[in-house]
């Protein structure tokens, strides 16, 4: 507070009316902390809303569990700070919101159990001899190309090759594997990738007129 400015023309000058203000309402603040201090029962309820909500986040434990029809379960524990113990477990079925009550005997999963037995089925599939094999079936390899053109004769294209084409390119019907080949039809069998091979074909050129050009990879 400043001393009172008792200079006053019109009203003009003096600083009465600001400190009036000002002390009005530091007397409306001290009323306010009065009624707080003398009546704590309008206090005691809030007070006490804001202690349940900070205890109500309890501790909680989840384990999995399997029941006698091999019927996987959640199970959960909660905390009750009250008795100093946990209440009756909770299970719900895995995947569900809705608890349920899973058939007796239960059996806990141990996560470690699992995890060892994940480390014993997988060791080994990393091994030197694997990506040997791996690399062996994958790397390029030059294959040996192999050209026939019977012709009123007959045979057969052991299994073994990679690919074999049959052109009919005679003015009669020829065979190949038992179905006709008619003049100017082709035909071409591919084993795939990761060398497949392909099993045996027969084909023939008896009938009269008949020719086959043959192209095969081994």
């Amino acid at each position: 507070m400043s001393i009172g400015n008792l200079k006053d023309q019109g009203n003009k000058g003096t600083n009465f009316p600001w400190q009036l203000k000002m002390l009005m309402g530091q007397q409306c603040a001290c009323d306010a902390l009065t009624e707080i201090a003398d009546n704590t029962d309008t206090v005691e309820p809030f007070l006490a809303q804001i202690l349940a909500a900070i205890q109500s986040e309890q501790d909680y434990e989840a384990m999995l569990v399997v029941d006698a029809n091999n019927i996987t379960w959640l199970e959960i524990r909660i905390y009750n700070p009250d008795t100093g113990t946990f209440d009756p477990p909770v299970y719900y079925p895995a995947g569900s919101n809705t608890s349920g009550i899973p058939l007796a005997p239960i059996t806990y999963i141990n996560p470690n159990t699992y995890l060892a037995q994940i480390v014993i089925n997988t060791t080994g599939l990393a091994t030197e001899a694997t990506l040997q094999a791996i690399e062996t079936n994958t790397t390029s390899v030059a294959r040996t190309p192999n050209f026939l053109r019977p012709t009123g004769s007959s045979g057969t294209i052991t299994a073994g090759t990679f690919s074999m084409s049959f052109a009919s390119v005679g003015t009669g019907n020829a065979t190949v594997g038992g179905m006709i080949l008619k003049p100017g039809e082709t035909i071409n069998f591919d084993a795939g990738a990761l060398n497949n091979t392909l099993g045996a074909v027969a084909y023939n050129t008896t009938t009269i007129g008949s020719e086959l050009i043959i192209i095969t990879l081994t």
